[in-house]
């Protein structure tokens, strides 16, 4: 009786670790694409700026990574969720709140950073309006950019450092994978400092992909 009850308690952990593993490393995909899909000129002139969004293609790439900037806030929801779920990690409750409430930020801050993506290509292609003025393209972008560089960036090293400690406390990942998401963290943090924090963003790729080999090994 114990033999045949094993593998129908096994499945659901197995599955939901292979399903967390790759959301992880969807989530360094999309995460990549959503910044590395477009790139409005940060310090460009009055004519570079309003040349750039004239282009159809541009806006139209600015619609893609919002889309792939919301299905990057859904996965890391989804891996954080997994982790709170193990039974090892509920020794560390303090820190899984907090990776939980990180998480929950990012999520916020980088939907925001997706309708700001995507609001001027909605608005000229889809709504059939007027380009916005220099002044409105200008302070979009300018936002755009502070977001990502300041509290997307900034709750996902927090995020990041909490399920590092989680790991480092309760074993429910191995300690290396904790290492490296420290370590991934301070990267950003000091990105983040410097108000360059999605140029940390790689840090970031390479704790997904390695939390995703974890993920699909313990499963």
């Amino acid at each position: 009786m114990t033999t045949t009850d094993e593998p129908t308690t096994d499945r659901p952990t197995t599955a939901a670790g292979r399903v967390a593993s790759v959301a992880s490393l969807l989530f360094a995909v999309c995460l990549f694409w959503t910044v590395a899909s477009v790139n409005v000129p940060r310090e460009a002139t009055d004519a570079e700026l309003l040349s750039w969004w004239q282009d159809a293609g541009n806006r139209l790439a600015g619609t893609v990574s919002s889309f792939l900037a919301v299905a990057t806030a859904v996965l890391l929801a989804v891996v954080v969720n997994h982790v709170r779920r193990t039974s090892t990690a509920s020794g560390a409750p303090a820190w899984l709140a907090l990776a939980r409430a990180m998480a929950a930020a990012f999520t916020a801050t980088l939907l925001v950073s997706a309708a700001l993506r995507g609001v001027i290509g909605h608005l000229v292609d889809r709504m059939d309006q007027p380009l916005p003025s220099l002044d409105v393209l200008r302070y979009s972008t300018a936002l755009n950019y502070t977001l990502l560089d300041l509290p997307v960036m900034t709750s996902l090293a927090l995020a990041i450092t909490a399920i590092s400690v989680v790991t480092l406390r309760t074993a429910a990942l191995p300690r290396w994978s904790a290492y490296v998401g420290l370590v991934a963290a301070a990267v950003i943090g000091v990105a983040v400092l410097a108000q360059v924090g999605a140029y940390a963003i790689p840090a970031a790729l390479l704790w997904a992909f390695c939390l995703s080999v974890v993920l699909w090994r313990q499963s």
